[in-house]
């Protein structure tokens, strides 16, 4: 999300909260603060639409909840969040993780509770950075009671140094890096610098003005003890005035290090520990996942005394900026005599000697690439044995406008034992030390495709997690690797267990949905391991049947006939890499570049047809059933109908046999974003099996949900292809068909002709809309028909359609859903209003304690999909019933189909 746009969702959460603490909105929720010495200091307290004020009972609640509690308050930044003892009282639990991403009412629980504790929220009454990377930095605005509370920014120059002072502690942050000159206001602030807040400085006034605004950065209030310089030690924090250790229970890997460097303004993070030592003493606590996209300070909250501290090692000059890893980016440096100030660096202000250097500083591997010229005039003249790049001597030019140097050095790994250098056993360098490596996780393809990256590879092939002899090994976070390097993602860990990855050597498939499809790539050794890709016309049949073998793929679909090193592949089709058919080799030239798509290797058995059965999939040359942990909706079931070229999912359901066999276990909720084939993460032994069910020959595309869109057909005759269907071309009875046939309800709507010049006549009774009797005319250009299905939910017990127990048809039966582990949110239960056109949701949500299967809901899926493909079947032991209140129920009359 962008800096702009967040101050929009800050400066809309303001006002909302405003109206709603006057009791004017139809908000479904407001917060105060009370017993505090001001209206932004106090204990947090929530309301519900038609409930009482309840106290907020604190678990875990970092200080970026608490400033997203001051904007609903239309306060200024958070200082502090504590945790404090009340009287007798029932207090609603707070869940800051649930609300991360969507609505502040979705932190908070359904249901209230006894509770001692308490959650005392501290803001700044006046003055807030916006904007920044952080509480600490941004444009400064200030809250001036005569122009009705609004918020308006302050003009550059308006604060000296000494007023960058007092803003910087009021807001609970270290000293100022950058400060201004006029507000927008004609504001011009006088501080003798002991004021406690910024409005409390004298100020001269004059008349209003366009002007610049203040930006500020203040320190990050952390600090590295203990080391040989501020860049390097153990992890402090300040929160509430008091420096404490920081620890945390999660994993503490070199991308968390990244945010303390970050904040210290050090360089790139080069080490980082997380270690025990013999003292216990008070620490702050925080989540390493909120530090990858917040500050170190807005993730603290209180935890308690902990003997565990972090160890950080950042560079302290030297960093690469805007690459995919800490190991690749444009070269800064950080100049004493420039005011701390970081400077790009020119090409050519290195050779490759100089490089070594910087990659070893930075704890990386062998450079790949190096340039000449610095933009302040420096050039690095390198021994090859100093420790830091600034150890080497330097020549001074005056400054000068150049390219900028970008860097790249490879990343500590490796794979050992295996065929090539693309094969074996994930080994990775960390503090200096060469370690196997084992995941925290489910390792899959996904996360293996980076390894491959990383490791100059081509696609991976296979990922497996094998059991090893016990020793020190290297820990990694798998969902962390799939949006850094594997290096940036490793932690301390003691397991048996090992990763093996297989990557092909010289070919790999780019830009394309998945890893068997995109544009053609090979590696020629003769070209200095650069990639190429590869024309039109390079490969026959045989040849990309070889290729798509070769990635682990199935048939292939399509193929080309030139490649642009003048290369063509001649191959028998028994061969097991590309590269091993003979090539005729041309001169070079320009031309297309091959796309190829090569089959998902999945397929349905045992049903009616080819779209219907139990799921197998192919990995490592074997089929086996399909093995997920319960969570399969039918969002997900679309992958697999989407890969077979079937059409649209109908149902999904996990069946439990009587005998258990081996199956191949896939990465939960992985499958509904990525390829099937991608998310198997090693074998496994289990009885049940996954059954699905997608229409044959007819689909809906480009609707809202399965159920609506516009109406495909798959013709035998047209070699499979999908080809639309005209206005006109159903009536009644055929859309009930069609409805009937994607397991939706009751059609909305219909239309008259086919592209193909069908008319379908159908009597209603057909079980498919391909069985009917068709009128074949000549083919026209027409309107193509937008069919929608009435979603197959509704609520029940209630006083109206839009009140009452949520139920799902499925298969012909209704049945109740539940939401699994944790209750249901007002945005996902918003979702059921949506898809039964109730309008806005209010909802109650009561507890039960399940032991049986049921039908669960994936809350998450409903706030992107209709509810019904977010459903799926298993067995739970602890789930809430879905009771929703609509705003339409008023207006809605009961539904006499519905008992």
């Amino acid at each position: 999300m962008s800096r702009r746009v967040e101050l929009l969702l800050l400066l809309s959460f303001c006002c909302y909260g405003a109206v709603a603490a006057n009791g004017n909105s139809t908000k479904p929720f407001s917060l105060r603060l009370v017993d505090g010495n001001s209206r932004c200091q106090g204990r947090l307290q929530v309301q519900r639409a038609g409930q009482d004020w309840t106290e907020v009972r604190p678990l875990s609640a970092p200080l970026w909840f608490g400033n997203r509690a001051c904007a609903e308050l239309d306060c200024g930044s958070a200082l502090s969040l504590e945790e404090k003892t009340v009287p007798h009282r029932d207090a609603v639990q707070v869940f800051p993780s649930f609300c991360a991403d969507s609505s502040l009412i979705d932190c908070f629980d359904s249901d209230s509770r006894y509770s001692p504790d308490s959650l005392e929220l501290t803001c700044s009454d006046s003055v807030r950075l916006v904007g920044g990377r952080s509480l600490c930095s941004g444009s400064l605005q200030i809250q001036d009671q005569s122009l009705a509370q609004s918020w308006a920014g302050v003009c550059e120059g308006a604060l000296d140094r000494r007023g960058a002072e007092v803003l910087c502690r009021e807001l609970g942050c270290g000293a100022p890096l950058l400060q201004g000159a006029l507000s927008p206001l004609g504001q011009t602030f006088h501080c003798e610098g002991n004021e406690s807040k910024l409005m409390d400085c004298n100020r001269t006034r004059t008349g209003p003005e366009t002007c610049p605004t203040l930006n500020l950065t203040c320190k990050e209030p952390l600090r590295l003890v203990g080391g040989a310089s501020h860049c390097e030690g153990t992890v402090e924090a300040e929160l509430r005035g008091e420096w404490r250790r920081v620890m945390t229970p999660d994993h503490w890997d070199l991308e968390t290090a990244a945010a303390v460097c970050r904040g210290l303004d050090c360089g790139s993070a080069v080490s980082t520990e997380k270690r025990r030592g013999s003292d216990w003493s008070e620490a702050w606590r925080v989540k390493t996942a909120c530090m990858k996209k917040s500050s170190v300070r807005e993730c603290l909250y209180d935890y308690g005394s902990s003997t565990s501290y972090l160890q950080v090692i950042c560079s302290d000059s030297v960093r690469l900026v805007g690459g995919r890893s800490l190991c690749s980016g444009s070269l800064q440096i950080q100049d004493q005599s420039l005011a701390q100030s970081w400077a790009g660096v020119c090409e050519g202000a290195l050779d490759r000697r100089g490089a070594e250097v910087l990659c070893r500083e930075l704890s990386c591997g062998a450079p790949l690439l190096q340039g000449a010229l610095s933009p302040l005039g420096q050039t690095f003249h390198c021994e090859g044995n100093e420790s830091k790049l600034m150890d080497c001597n330097r020549t001074r030019t005056g400054p000068e406008t150049c390219p900028t140097l970008n860097l790249t050095c490879k990343e500590p790994l490796r794979l050992v034992g295996g065929a090539s250098r693309c094969e074996g056993t994930v080994e990775a360098e960390l503090r200096g030390e060469w370690r196997r490596v084992t995941a925290s996780g489910s390792w899959d393809l996904e996360e293996a495709a980076v390894m491959c990256r990383d490791l100059d590879c081509g696609s991976p092939v296979s990922a497996e997690e094998r059991e090893g002899s016990d020793s020190e090994v290297w820990g990694v976070d798998p969902y962390c690797v799939k949006e850094s390097s594997v290096r940036e993602c490793l932690y301390d860990e003691s397991s048996p267990s090992l990763l093996q990855v297989i990557c092909s050597d010289s070919v790999r498939l780019v830009g394309g949905r998945s890893l068997c499809s995109g544009s053609l790539q090979i590696q020629d050794h003769s070209l200095a391991q650069s990639w190429a890709g590869v024309c039109e016309g390079a490969l026959d049949r045989r040849g990309a049947e070889v290729l798509c073998r070769e990635l682990g793929c199935g048939a292939p679909l399509l193929q080309g006939a030139l490649s642009p090193l003048g290369q063509t592949f001649h191959c028998e089709g028994n061969e097991s890499k590309l590269m091993d058919c003979n090539r005729t080799r041309t001169g070079p030239e320009t031309c297309p570049t091959l796309n190829l798509t090569c089959k998902e290797p999945l397929r349905l058995v045992g049903g009616p047809s080819r779209c219907a059965g139990t799921l197998e999939v192919r990995h490592r040359g074997e089929w086996r059933r399909m093995m997920t942990a319960g969570r399969w909706p039918l969002d997900s079931a679309a992958v697999v109908c989407r890969s077979l070229d079937c059409g649209s999912a109908v149902s999904t359901e996990m069946r439990r046999g009587s005998n258990s066999s081996d199956v191949w276990a896939i990465f939960p909720d992985c499958e509904a974003e990525a390829p099937l084939r991608d998310c198997v993460v090693g074998p496994a032994n289990d009885t049940d099996s996954m059954e699905v069910v997608c229409s044959d020959s007819v689909r809906l595309v480009g609707g809202r949900s399965l159920c609506s869109g516009s109406l495909q057909i798959q013709d035998q005759s047209l070699a499979q292809s999908w080809t639309s269907v005209c206005e006109g071309a159903l009536g009644r009875h055929g859309a009930e068909v069609l409805c009937r046939e994607l397991g939706c309800g009751a059609p909305l709507l219909q239309g008259a002709l086919s592209p193909l010049g069908q008319t379908f006549h159908c009597e209603g009774n057909e079980s498919k809309l391909m069985d009917c009797p068709r009128t074949r005319t000549g083919p026209e250009t027409c309107p193509t028909l937008q069919l929608t299905c009435e979603e197959p939910l509704r609520l029940v017990r209630g006083s109206s359609r839009c009140e009452g127990t949520l139920e799902l048809k499925f298969r012909g039966e209704w049945q109740r859903v539940m939401t699994p582990y944790y209750p249901w949110d007002l945005e996902a239960a918003s979702g059921v209003c949506r898809d039964l056109g109730c309008g806005s949701v209010v909802s109650r949500v009561s507890t039960v304690i399940l032991r049986e299967n049921l039908w669960g809901v994936k809350a998450d899926c409903v706030k992107r999909a209709a509810v019904r493909e977010c459903v799926f079947s298993g067995s739970l032991y602890r789930a809430y019933d879905l009771d929703v209140l609509c705003s339409g129920h008023q207006e809605a009359p009961k539904d006499r189909t519905v008992p």
